[in-house]
């Protein structure tokens, strides 16, 4: 967030410098005293984020996701602090590609109408408000929590890597999306923006690219099966074009997104460099 001051919180798994925070049971001004003076927004990022344990707990994860946000909404208003809501690109159904802001959500999963529900919610609340629909997060670096990482490795092993190719989306690098909000932040846009990456890519063509970048290191060992999305056993049926096109925040941002190749190639490089300890020869460098 650069040389503003920030609080960051969390709820089951501690980070250093962040302060606890229950949104089920605690209050925001309990945040307050963490910090010198009243900040001026608040990015809302906690939720029941898994789409299959929405799906089949709908009742309970609601009152996080929907009950608890609206809560929290509400109190950072009264408190003078603008809440920037964080939404997802699955509040659409992936019958078309390039979903604009003003083109109608219609959600098909569960988490998809949890997060409607609370953009609903704000916009009808006056300014100033923020919501931002996000899409695939990637990490460049070696990070367990991304789908990335998870290729990266099983590549390595004699696995399966059993991909979709009719499964499209516009990932982006969460590292430009943090930049791009706090920017939205700093320039007091309001509204709802939707914050894509530039391409719009195939899971399968992300793979694609992984391996690409994989195979200047090392041998491919892992098997790779194509299949279509509807041949894995979610909880609920996803949508197949989630792609976002973002062309009313990237007039506001001063820096591009990264594309997904490059997002692919610094992750290969990343991982590499954590197996061996040294660069990888042919590295970016």
């Amino acid at each position: 967030m650069g040389p503003f001051a920030t609080l960051a919180t969390y709820h089951v798994h501690p980070v250093d410098g962040a302060a606890f925070f229950d949104a089920r049971s605690m209050r925001i001004e309990q945040l307050m005293s963490e910090l010198p003076a009243t900040p001026k927004a608040a990015v809302i990022l906690f939720g029941v984020t898994g789409i299959d344990a929405c799906a089949r707990d709908p009742a309970g994860t609601v009152e996080l996701n929907v009950g608890a946000t609206i809560r929290v909404i509400d109190e950072l208003r009264k408190l003078g602090v603008t809440p920037v809501f964080i939404s997802s690109d699955s509040v659409f159904d992936g019958r078309r590609s390039w979903f604009r802001e003003e083109d109608e959500p219609r959600p098909i999963l569960t988490y998809g109408r949890h997060k409607l529900e609370v953009e609903t919610y704000m916009a009808a609340l006056p300014p100033p408000w923020l919501v931002v629909r996000l899409p695939k997060l990637l990490a460049e670096d070696c990070d367990p929590r991304c789908m990335l990482t998870g290729w990266i490795q099983t590549l390595a092993s004699e696995g399966e890597i059993l991909c979709a190719t009719d499964q499209y989306f516009t990932p982006a690098a969460a590292t430009d999306v943090a930049r791009a909000i706090a920017e939205l932040i700093r320039g007091s846009a309001h509204g709802l923006f939707h914050l894509g990456g530039p391409d719009r890519v195939s899971r399968r063509e992300l793979l694609s690219a992984v391996v690409d970048e994989y195979v200047k290191f090392e041998r491919v060992r892992a098997r790779i099966v194509d299949c279509s999305l509807r041949d894995l056993p979610f909880a609920e049926a996803r949508p197949l074009d989630t792609s976002l096109c973002s062309e009313r925040a990237s007039s506001l941002l001063r820096k591009k997104f990264r594309d997904a190749k490059t997002i692919a190639k610094s992750a290969v490089y990343a991982c590499m460099l954590s197996r061996r300890g040294t660069a990888p020869h042919g590295s970016e460098g």
